[in-house]
């Protein structure tokens, strides 16, 4: 289904993470195709027979080659084995559900892995127009499609625009109001949380927030690591880095702000103390 050739990174993970998302995409994609039933989880949040048997693929494939990891997924919850050992999967099948029912394309496969609560590896595959994005700790981030081949992410210096990635569905009111305040010069909408990290590692916005305490370790693993390796900043809206040490405690209850560089990450925080 895909030809990527060789991937550009060592991770020893790599290679096998990749065969189970593109394997993981043509179930999506057989159900995206067609018409499906969508049914409420508690918070009222959409989900689908494609990330139900999108994540119990993926997770399948991780216990069977991994059995000592722990795994935590959206639709599967946390599994950790009995001889469990330093390293957590964390699982988003469909980042962007939304998107996926409304059909626009905007969504995306999420895999993440932690060791001793670091995030080492992440990936981040958009089905629709084929765009895998992949990242390991020290060995930099990226991006492939179909009509480009393997293209190394790296964000460069930021010029005085200064655009907005904000959710199709559920724009962020905070992030509007911030953006208003420091002179913002566009928005960018787009679904899923990976998929606005990758905006901004790709050059198409600057910074990202979320005041949602909805947000999960799922959402943010496997983008966190791509959008550091681009030299991208994340952090809480409290300005504290995010924890992956413990798999069980998966709520990020302070928000998420994604930005370009450390400058504009400080004069958003600041901000952000003004327009609460």
């Amino acid at each position: 289904m895909n030809n990527i050739g060789t991937l550009p990174i060592s991770h020893p993970d790599a290679a096998f993470i990749v065969g189970v998302a593109f394997s993981a995409s043509e179930i999506i994609e057989k159900i995206y195709a067609g018409h499906f039933k969508v049914d409420l989880k508690a918070g009222h949040e959409p989900v689908t027979i494609a990330d139900r048997e999108a994540d119990n693929h993926i997770t399948g494939a991780l216990r069977t080659r991994y059995p000592h990891d722990s795994i935590l997924s959206e639709e599967n919850g946390l599994d950790i084995p009995d001889s469990h050992n330093n390293r957590a999967w964390f699982i988003d099948p469909i980042d962007g559900t939304r998107e996926f029912i409304r059909k626009s394309g905007e969504f995306s496969i999420q895999i993440g892995m932690a060791r001793e609560g670091r995030p080492e590896f992440g990936l981040v595959y958009q089905p629709v127009g084929r765009n895998l994005y992949i990242a390991a700790v020290g060995e930099g981030c990226w991006w492939h499609n179909p009509s480009n081949g393997w293209r190394r992410l790296q964000i460069g210096p930021r010029s005085e625009e200064i655009k907005l990635a904000i959710s199709r569905s559920h724009p962020c009111r905070l992030a509007q109001k911030v953006h208003k305040h420091i002179g913002g010069t566009g928005l960018l909408p787009c679904g899923g949380v990976g998929l606005k990290l990758m905006a901004i590692a790709r050059g198409q916005a600057h910074y990202y927030i979320n005041s949602s305490n909805a947000t999960k370790t799922w959402d943010l693993a496997a983008p966190e690591v791509l959008f550091s390796e681009a030299g991208g900043v994340v952090c809480d809206l409290e300005g504290s880095v995010f924890k992956y040490d413990d798999p069980s405690d998966y709520h990020h209850r302070h928000g998420l702000l994604a930005a370009c560089d450390s400058s504009l990450q400080q004069q958003i925080l600041s901000c952000i103390q003004t327009c609460l």
